[in-house]
């Protein structure tokens, strides 16, 4: 079966809407998954590990429950890392947009019609300069900062107007973490932890 790539601007900004009230973000780790997270109103998903079979499988039934789901690149086993790879993943497996810490990725999705979230690990101040000159390089739809729980504390040192909108993820495990994530600006959270899939921003 071959797809129409990617997302269209009006879908696009309806998933930003969406997680403006419903800021988790499930991070599915098995494809057997994507049905609970469709049971907590999951209109995205982020496919963090396992095969392409595996991730074939979670776009077929993400599609027919009115999910997006985006691919973790560098993580999914069997893609092809470069352009033909990202292709096939686009008009043949379904994937509507790409994670990935790697900048030739984020622009080679994008040539595909993909949404592309450019993930970003804050280890310290030199991670975040690297990171924001990679970011001015590769223009990604989304940042990711990675661990979650660093945001509330760098919120001040964030500049929010180069990397917006950003998500963050890892780590985080309460209600109280999302909330502090978002209260820093985040429009939303990335999170394995099924009972958090279900916040609602009040």
């Amino acid at each position: 079966m071959e797809w129409t790539p990617g997302l269209g601007e009006h879908d696009r900004a309806r998933l930003w809407q969406h997680l403006e009230k419903h800021p988790a973000i499930p991070a599915l780790r098995r494809a057997e998954d994507v049905d609970a997270a469709f049971r907590h109103n999951a209109k995205l998903v982020f496919f963090l590990t396992g095969t392409l079979y595996d991730l074939r499988d979670v776009c077929a039934r993400g599609e027919s429950l009115g999910m997006h789901v985006f691919c973790h690149l560098d993580l999914v086993q069997g893609i092809g890392k470069d352009p033909a790879g990202i292709k096939w993943l686009a008009t043949e497996i379904g994937v509507r947009g790409v994670l990935t810490t790697r900048s030739t990725l984020i622009r080679a999705a994008k040539n595909e019609g993909l949404m592309a979230i450019q993930r970003l690990f804050m280890l310290d101040s030199e991670s975040l300069r690297t990171g924001l000159e990679i970011i001015a390089s590769s223009r990604p739809d989304a940042v990711e900062i990675l661990p979650a729980l660093v945001v509330p504390s760098m919120a001040r040192r964030l500049p929010t107007d180069k990397i917006s909108p950003f998500i963050a993820g890892g780590l985080v495990e309460t209600v109280a973490e999302i909330e502090s994530i978002m209260a820093a600006g985040a429009l939303g959270v990335s999170t394995s932890k099924k009972e958090l899939w279900a916040y609602e921003r009040a």
